[in-house]
């Protein structure tokens, strides 16, 4: 798919199996943000654990910063 800038969208795994995605971003610059708060898988893992609270306070507070405005979704 291809959206255009601060278009609002968002990505879910509606099935009971793991999903793989790639992402494509241009113009290039927004992989420092993953780079910046993403943490590697455990060793031997084929699967990421969620993520843990403090991953996505971090991700919160990194994403202005890229230009990138997360809408944590209400319960």
């Amino acid at each position: 798919m291809n959206m255009p800038v601060g278009t609002p969208h968002a990505f879910k795994n509606e099935s009971d199996k793991p999903a793989r995605m790639l992402i494509s971003v241009a113009p290039a610059g927004l992989e420092k943000m993953f780079f910046e708060f993403g943490v590697p898988a455990p060793q031997g893992a084929t699967t990421a654990p969620p993520p843990s609270k403090a991953e996505i306070d971090k991700l919160l507070e990194i994403a202005p910063r890229y230009g990138i405005e997360i809408k944590v979704p209400k319960h």
